[in-house]
């Protein structure tokens, strides 16, 4: 939390003399593209980029170090400035993000509104790159760099013969589109962390096999992620940081207790190693780690700026929440009731995660989003193992403990969480789909492991 804070302090000190000349060219980049740009042939929502966000990231690292005063607030206190977030937007005359943005960069024009409830954590690190590269050549740069993690990973996994997961790894990016997701720096963090810490937990899991020991408390690990999600993200997929890399996680201790050994401490109680609890351990970690970098926020804005900014992030969690939503963008237009919102979120994100193309008619879609699950359960049928249905080893014929339920608990936290931020999840659909990586995961493990399948995919 401590290094967290310290980057956007050291972030605030970069002199704006310095920023200046590539905040021109990424203001003039941000006026050139459409707000809500859809990037590849398709021009599918499911690969929408979000521009007004990135253009408000933008603001904010530029704000961040201009100690122009401002009435009521002391801008030469660096503290204040990362805590207030401030960008510029007139929002009386309707202004665009990208015309207060370009505002802000060549006349002058103060930040005078306030994104406080987030850290921006992300506008930490476009401050930092601007001295060097305007946000055209970040996203090129981040984008080369997403590409290289994913490439490593697999590689990694293809040489350790790890098919059974590197296969609905690679299943599970692809549905989420997840190198469009590198192109967006709002959803480009999360893509991010998933990767690499997977990567990171695969080792520590591996290792504690290998040692036949805890020499690592994944705990830790899950902690870290939830407290750097919260600092980086702009809450979009923010689940699948934990849940992709808790089911490689469980993946390897599977793999790990069907052998002769487990990874299990001298004199420690089995349930307390038994999948369902370390679930419930790295999944409480996370969740502290993410709620109190929150809590943290919304605690040091009450006190430094005033209870009003924390008043208004607690009323952007009840808008997030239960907070209406209409038919249409236009806001005259009639709101919808409780069941048609859970009805069209589910449908509009899962129909994301299908790439299936815009303007398709509602009942085509019902069609489409029914028919591919009944295929593939048709599929199973037919090539389904009976062996390892009952939980039998093929080659020793070792029962093997069945993590299928804990799989499929950890493939409903992303449902969950639409239900739970069923307004943010209805009106962001275009990138909270990306949260359902890991039902596809999931399944598509699940399907390769009690199939035929799994004699030509398996690892050891």
């Amino acid at each position: 939390m401590a290094c967290c804070i310290g980057l956007l302090l050291v972030s605030s000190l970069t002199s704006q003399q310095n920023i200046q000349k590539n905040a021109e060219k990424s203001a003039a980049y941000f006026e050139s593209a459409e707000l809500f740009e859809k990037l590849g042939k398709g021009k599918q929502d499911a690969t929408e980029r979000d521009n007004y966000a990135d253009c408000i990231s933008t603001g904010i690292a530029y704000q961040l170090g201009n100690t122009e005063p401002i009435e009521g607030t002391d801008r030469s206190n660096p503290f204040i400035r990362i805590l207030e977030a401030r960008f510029t937007q007139d929002e009386e005359h309707f202004e665009n993000v990208d015309d207060g943005l370009e505002r802000a960069v060549y006349e002058g024009a103060e930040g005078n509104r306030t994104y406080s409830r987030y850290w921006h954590g992300g506008a930490a690190v476009i401050r930092l790159l601007l001295p060097f590269f305007d946000v055209e050549g970040m996203r090129i740069i981040f984008y080369a760099l997403g590409i290289i993690i994913n490439l490593v990973w697999v590689i990694f996994l293809v040489i350790r013969r790890e098919y059974l997961l590197a296969v609905p790894y690679l299943l599970g990016v692809d549905a989420g589109k997840i190198l469009f997701g590198y192109t967006c720096f709002e959803y480009m963090y999360v893509c991010l962390f998933v990767n690499i810490f997977s990567i990171v937990i695969y080792m520590i899991m591996n290792q504690n096999v290998k040692k036949k020991e805890l020499r690592f408390a994944p705990e830790a690990l899950f902690l870290t992620i939830g407290i750097l999600t919260c600092f980086f993200d702009f809450l979009t997929a923010e689940t699948a940081t934990f849940t992709i890399p808790a089911f490689v996680s469980l993946y390897v201790m599977e793999n790990a207790l069907n052998k002769p050994y487990t990874i299990q401490k001298e004199g420690e109680d089995k349930k307390k190693t038994s999948p369902w609890m370390y679930l419930l351990r790295i999944g409480l970690f996370w969740l502290l780690g993410y709620a109190f970098m929150f809590l943290l926020k919304w605690g040091l804005c009450a006190v430094v700026l005033g209870p009003e900014e924390a008043r208004l992030a607690l009323s952007s969690i009840a808008e997030r929440t239960v907070g209406e939503v209409h038919e249409t963008l236009n806001t005259a237009s009639e709101t919808v009731g409780i069941f048609d919102r859970i009805m069209i979120l589910f449908e509009r994100n899962f129909a994301c995660l299908y790439s299936i193309p815009n303007g398709t008619a509602k009942g085509a879609v019902r069609l489409i989003l029914f028919a591919v699950p009944a295929f593939f359960y048709i599929l199973w049928f037919f090539f389904r193992d009976k062996d390892s249905l009952h939980g039998k080893d093929k080659k020793t014929g070792k029962k093997e403990y069945s993590f299928f339920p804990v799989y499929l608990t950890l493939a409903a936290v992303p449902i969950l969480r639409f239900l739970v931020l069923s307004n943010h999840s209805y009106l962001h659909y275009f990138f909270t789909y990306r949260a359902l990586m890991i039902l596809v995961m999931v399944l598509a493990y699940w399907f390769i492991k009690t199939t035929i399948l799994t004699y030509f995919l398996k690892s050891r």
